[in-house]
């Protein structure tokens, strides 16, 4: 319950922010700064357990792997908006050169720098001090081999289709450069890389990846919640439901992105 209502709360203040004047961030999902997404996903899914607080029930282990894996990942994983203009200035050798981009970047989910950061910490610590002080509940116990395992498979993944996409975009790159009139500053030679248009999938296909994903967490949220799920497959000492599997996909998506 807690997690919807954190969903209804950072919802309304994203929405307002982002049909504000000047609050649409272009190349970016729903117009957005870049990681909203994936901070309000983080954010909800590490206040999920309060219910099962609340109710007095034992949290899934599934929910904490999950939960630790996406806060490992995020904090790990999050990037400034400058990392194409360093790439830019790696790729022509020279490292002194730096630009800084005259727009004021905006943060994940229209909040400070690091806000989302300190609200992961500060719900996991709010979390173990409620279990500590209040209701005695426990987690539940996973196989942790094969969910170790499956978290590796599908972050491997999603990292084997980041890497190509970044190997194709540096080739790209190259030649561009060494196709561009040679009587360009290099001022002006990475103004005109950072200035042009970037492909359909780099526009929109990211972006639509992140939607999903993110619609898939609130539904395995929900199914959670209701206890709806479907058992996959269910071997001797393991079972993967299609809930669990759907939560797991996360790991995919953030080798993916970051």
């Amino acid at each position: 319950m807690i997690s919807f209502i954190l969903l209804a709360i950072f919802g309304i203040w994203v929405l307002v922010n982002r049909f504000s004047q000047g609050g649409k961030v272009e190349g970016h999902p729903l117009g957005m700064p870049r990681g909203t997404i994936r901070g309000l996903s983080a954010l909800l899914l590490v206040a999920f357990p309060f219910g099962y607080i609340l109710s007095g029930k034992d949290i899934p282990g599934l929910i904490v792997n999950v939960i630790f894996v996406v806060v490992a990942f995020y904090f790990e994983a999050r990037r400034s908006e400058h990392e194409k203009i360093k790439c830019i200035v790696e790729e022509m050798e020279r490292p002194d050169l730096y630009i800084q981009d005259s727009r004021k970047e905006k943060m994940p989910l229209y909040l400070p720098r690091y806000s989302v950061r300190f609200l992961l910490v500060l719900i996991l610590i709010i979390t173990l001090l409620a279990i500590y002080f209040g209701r005695q509940v426990t987690f539940e116990a996973t196989n942790t081999i094969f969910d170790l395992l499956i978290i590796i498979i599908l972050f491997i993944i999603g990292a084997s289709f980041r890497s190509i996409a970044n190997s194709r975009e540096k080739k790209r790159m190259k030649n561009r450069i060494a196709n561009m009139d040679a009587s360009l500053s290099e001022v002006e030679i990475i103004e005109k890389l950072i200035l042009e248009e970037i492909n359909w999938w780099k526009r929109k296909g990211r972006n639509i990846l992140s939607v999903i994903m993110f619609i898939i967490v609130v539904i395995s949220l929900i199914c959670f919640s209701f206890e709806w799920d479907l058992i996959i497959f269910d071997l001797r000492d393991y079972s993967l439901t299609l809930v669990g599997f759907l939560l797991l996909l996360i790991n995919a998506y953030y080798g993916f992105r970051d």
